[in-house]
């Protein structure tokens, strides 16, 4: 019975898988600074960075990536710790799945599937953090800093998507190989 061949990762990609995630932690980085600073309006560069990578990683490691973005976020927007970490890490899940079984890496699929994740986040933090409490003029926060910041999240989920796809167009070996490739006959043993 013929056998098929483990593929065995050679130092070169284990270099670029090293340059890979030095990128990521320096993009992640950026964008936890970038959220510190300026007004409360602007745009949480965590979730779309979240989402990228997860579309481009296995399950675990998308689930590491959505809680470090996820705490990471949390810490900036000075919010209950825990709690875009729980979104994000569902969320990371959930689209590396996607990817892996259903979705090709496109823009137009990443753009929905960031301006759902988007949405779902500032819908959520709207409701815990100031509609469940009641307060006046409610509808106010809502229009004018949670939306705002989910449109301005959603724009900038563009260059975000540029920059990763780039990254891993560059950086991730190519894992597509013949079936010639892949089996070894009974000779070749």
């Amino acid at each position: 019975m013929n056998r098929i061949k483990t593929r065995r990762i050679t130092a070169h990609e284990k270099k670029n898988l090293a340059v890979r995630w030095i990128l990521y932690a320096i993009i992640i980085i950026f964008c936890c600074i970038t959220a510190t600073s300026g007004s409360f309006r602007k745009p949480l560069l965590l979730i779309p960075v979240a989402l990228c990578i997860a579309s481009y990683a296995r399950e675990h490691t998308a689930l590491i990536i959505g809680i470090v973005c996820g705490l990471l976020l949390d810490i900036v927007c000075g919010k209950l710790i825990g709690f875009n970490a729980i979104l994000l890490c569902l969320m990371c899940i959930g689209i590396s799945l996607l990817y892996k079984h259903f979705l090709m890496h496109r823009l137009l699929s990443f753009m929905i599937l960031a301006a759902a994740g988007i949405f779902i986040q500032g819908v959520l933090d709207y409701f815990f953090f100031y509609a469940i409490w009641n307060y006046s003029n409610v509808s106010f926060i809502f229009t004018n800093h949670i939306l705002i910041c989910c449109i301005y999240t959603l724009i900038s989920a563009l260059p975000v998507y540029a920059v990763i796809h780039n990254i891993n167009r560059l950086l991730r070996p190519n894992t597509v190989r013949t079936i010639e490739e892949a089996v070894i006959t009974e000779d070749e043993q």
